[in-house]
């Protein structure tokens, strides 16, 4: 009767191992499954065309998104991106390729890693025309304050002219576009053409208090800025 016991017992204990082992695999080994049917993009950079500037391709089979200086000033409007799209050779925790809310995948795509986020523009759509764009809004982002934003059409059209000028001033050349002696701040303008996107100018402030606009945050070409925009930001 004992060992009758001992074998009921035992019987037990191995539907109660085999029970969990399955709902386990439900929870994860699906999800791990899905994840590998993901295509699998691989990384190649290049110099860039434009001097001081790399070139970085996404791959998989006839799919290749890229980061070149024209998508250098793309941010995207969210920092959680939910939709995984692809994966990479190396993908640690949620790291990956996601798509962008407001966004088609045949236009533009996020690399997503916990430490930094990039837009990458998929090389059959065309790069984003910033110059003939419409802005409906601009915000100053600032490392320790709140952002200063406006919807003033003629503060942003101000903007919009400086960075399309051709009074300019360039600077030795800083990849990370934190340039020495300056303020270095972003400047975000939002345009209904660019739906989950934003595009990031730099804004740069001199020690005298001269007001620089660059058509990216890490160009070297600057612009003065213009009355409207200056007298704008400088006032609390």
């Amino acid at each position: 009767m004992k060992d009758q016991r001992l074998l009921i017992i035992a019987s037990v204990t191995t539907m109660c191992c085999i029970a969990s082992v399955c709902a386990l695999f439900a929870i994860f080994g699906l999800g791990l499954l899905a994840e590998n049917e993901l295509p699998l993009y691989t990384f190649e950079q290049i110099p860039s065309a434009h001097e001081g500037y790399l070139r970085t391709t996404l791959t998989s089979g006839n799919t290749v998104y890229v980061l070149d200086y024209e998508e250098y000033a793309l941010l995207a409007v969210t920092s959680a991106p939910t939709e995984m799209i692809g994966i990479f050779p190396v993908t640690i925790g949620n790291s990956g390729l996601y798509a962008i809310p407001g966004q088609d995948p045949s236009a533009y795509v996020l690399e997503f890693d916990p430490m930094y986020q990039q837009v990458y523009r998929n090389i059959n759509h065309p790069p984003f025309d910033w110059v003939n764009a419409d802005f409906q809004k601009l915000r100053v982002m600032f490392p320790a304050a709140n952002p200063k934003e406006t919807e003033d059409a003629a503060i942003i059209h101000n903007v919009h002219t400086t960075l399309i000028g051709a009074a300019i001033m360039i600077v030795p050349f800083q990849q990370d576009g934190n340039y020495s002696g300056y303020e270095n701040y972003t400047l975000l303008l939002f345009s209904d053409e660019l739906p989950g996107l934003m595009y990031a100018a730099g804004l740069h402030i001199a020690p005298d208090g001269s007001v620089y606009l660059a058509e990216n945050i890490v160009s070297n070409v600057w612009h003065p800025a213009g009355i409207i925009f200056s007298d704008w930001f400088k006032n609390e």
